[in-house]
């Protein structure tokens, strides 16, 4: 005996990215800390464009492969950059920055890089191009 239904039961599954809300990490005291908005408000948690520039800076200033309670996806790969050829350093700073952005989903393109480079250090300006917004970042790199 076969059971017998009378029609197909459909479901629709929409997958959502995830909010983007998250703790304010105050880094000039070195704690969770308020987001003061400029408009006489603040707030503990940020989210959109404020919460994606907070996470490209702890991506950029996150060495990938040196702490264990981050996959091997997340961070940037700079440190080596010390002692390499100038010819080459450049284009690998914008290669290992973007590379490293780009894991993140939220992340939809990474350009407009502009260097100013010293003798210890290379400085550089980029746009990255999220879901909610342009943001335009700066990264020092210890040559």
């Amino acid at each position: 005996m076969i059971p017998e239904t009378s029609g197909l039961i459909e479901t629709e599954i929409i997958l959502e990215e995830p909010s983007s809300r998250t703790f304010f990490i105050n880094f000039d005291e070195g704690r969770l800390g308020f987001d003061f908005d400029g408009e006489g408000g603040s707030s503990v948690f940020i989210d959109d464009l404020k919460a994606m520039r907070q996470t490209v800076f702890c991506i950029l200033n996150t060495e990938r492969y040196e702490h264990l309670i981050y996959s091997w996806d997340y961070g940037s790969e700079m440190r080596d950059l010390t002692g390499m050829d100038e010819d080459i350093v450049l284009s690998e700073i914008e290669r290992r920055i973007t590379v490293a952005l780009l894991e993140d989903s939220r992340i939809i393109s990474v350009g407009d890089f502009e260097f100013e480079e010293d003798k210890k250090q290379t400085s550089c300006a980029f746009r990255v191009s999220t879901i909610y917004g342009d943001l335009v970042m700066e990264q020092e790199v210890d040559v």
